[in-house]
């Protein structure tokens, strides 16, 4: 098969899964009227392989390594740093040609290529081997992948095996003779439902004691025992919302339930190696983070324009302090560019494998993180408090009150009204929906937190060299 069409996506997620939302189970994700949204998004991996333009079809198909076959590009293992150039452009032109992030193929082989990676340090033979005949399967079928990470975690006080529930977090409870079985849940899994298959990998560094788990392995969705909890996203968009030429576009986040799973031995690629589910879990941490620069570098262009664009239908683009809070806009993309592509030329390396700098791609996620709300913010200003009291297309199309609206909502003769109201919209979606509220503490927690890539940028870091060089400065011996 190597590359699926899109109907035969769809068709493949009608394989009797279990989904849950509004306390409803879930007969046909492909259709139903909020999951169908996260479906549609998913499929835009399926619909750009297809691009009669032979640069974005070049650059989403690759040939098999051995066979030359197409497969999807995601599928090759990052060997150079322009292996990781071409997935970053993956990313973001998804993002431009189809109005939505499709999110699956990256992130599942964000675990895939941490896995691999990981089985290369471990030099065992066993996993590198499965490991290997997975991607393999991947390639075979074009499979849409989810990332299974983040445990439900219980009392975040205290570590794994001194929880009251064992089962708040995934892990062995038995093994036999056709492989393990495993029991626990995971959390914020953006675009679950809309996967063909699940990739699990440890949310931390497990100890001696927690031995259990220490587990990694890939199952099908529509496994016996695997239930997925939905968080609703948005639906169509409300006829009240003024028209935009971009899709309606978005995922679903899922709360996944393994309740006493077996998982085949050859689709385990840890069990009980606790030593390594922190190499595990950081490699991973660094590839996902470096997705999720990739990702945010045209959501953040997206919002650069759309300050810009708002100042104008206002008039303002040219009075000084709206130029000066441009530039800080401007600023905060450009450095996040900048430092996405620092990240791919100062890659680190485990056996074949490339891994992008794990300290710029964490410090390129700080950046993005830590300053996203002030930028919000900024752009929320420009706009003025129109983006959330503004009347609604309903009422511009009534034609008793549409005269009024036309006459006093306009405002730079460089605009029509309703030109100026679409970009008002469309600046609304960006920084006062609930969309955005929603975007704003997933730019928190999404891909670990703040904290979580302070503590990776310190471990990355050469901080003892910036040491040594004062204390010799100040005529003192460095110590150890």
């Amino acid at each position: 098969m190597a590359i699926r069409t899109p109907d035969q996506y769809r068709e493949s997620l009608r394989d009797g899964r279990s989904v849950y939302m509004f306390g409803e189970k879930i007969e046909d994700v492909t259709t139903h009227p909020i999951l169908k949204i996260g479906t549609e998004t998913a499929a835009g991996d399926f619909i750009l392989p297809e691009s009669k333009d032979p640069a974005i079809r070049d650059l989403f198909v690759a040939p098999h390594p051995e066979t030359g076959e197409p497969i999807s590009r995601y599928f090759t293992t990052p060997k150079t740093p322009q292996d990781i150039d071409m997935r970053m452009q993956m990313i973001q032109q998804s993002i431009r040609l189809t109005g939505g992030l499709p999110f699956g193929k990256d992130i599942g082989t964000d675990c895939l290529n941490a896995i691999m990676a990981t089985a290369e340090q471990m030099g065992k033979l066993e996993y590198k081997e499965r490991a290997r005949a997975y991607l393999e399967h991947l390639r075979a079928n074009d499979l849409m992948l989810c990332g299974a990470v983040t445990d439900v975690k219980g009392d975040r006080s205290k570590v794994p095996a001194a929880q009251v529930h064992p089962d708040y977090y995934v892990h062995v409870v038995d093994e036999n003779k056709d492989g393990i079985i495993v029991k626990g849940a995971k959390i914020h899994i953006t675009g679950a439902p809309a996967a063909n298959e699940l990739l699990v990998v440890p949310t931390r560094q497990m100890r001696e004691n927690e031995a259990d788990y220490a587990v990694s392995f890939a199952i099908p969705v529509a496994t016996k025992g695997v239930h997925l909890i939905c968080r609703p996203g948005r639906g169509e968009r409300s006829p009240a919302e003024f028209p935009s030429n971009r899709p309606n576009r978005g995922l679903v986040e899922a709360m996944i339930v393994f309740d006493n799973v077996l998982v085949p031995w050859d689709r385990v690629f840890l069990c009980r190696e606790w030593q390594y589910s922190m190499l595990l879990a950081y490699t991973f941490a660094t590839y996902h983070r470096f997705t999720a620069v990739s990702y945010k570098i045209p959501l953040v262009e997206i919002m650069a324009g759309i300050a810009l664009a708002v100042a104008e239908v206002n008039g303002l683009e040219k009075v000084g302090h709206i130029r000066g809070k441009l530039s800080e806009v401007v600023a905060y993309v450009e450095t996040l560019k900048a430092l996405g592509t620092a990240a791919i030329k100062s890659p680190v390396y485990y056996g074949e494998i490339c891994v992008p700098s794990p300290l710029i791609t964490n410090m390129a996620k700080l950046h993005f993180a830590k300053n996203y709300h002030e930028i919000m913010k900024t752009i929320q200003d420009i706009a003025g408090g129109i983006i959330t009291t503004m009347p609604t297309y309903l009422d511009w199309q009534n034609p008793d009150i549409h005269d009024y609206l036309e006459h006093y909502l306009g405002a730079s003769p460089k605009y029509t009204t309703e030109e100026r109201m679409r970009i008002l919209q469309m600046t609304h979606n960006m920084v006062a929906s609930a969309d955005s509220a929603h975007m704003e503490v997933t730019t928190v927690h999404a891909e670990g937190s703040m904290e979580a890539q302070r503590m990776m940028i310190l471990i990355e870091s050469p901080l003892k060299q910036y040491r040594d060089l004062a204390l010799m400065a100040s005529g003192v011996q460095p110590k150890d």
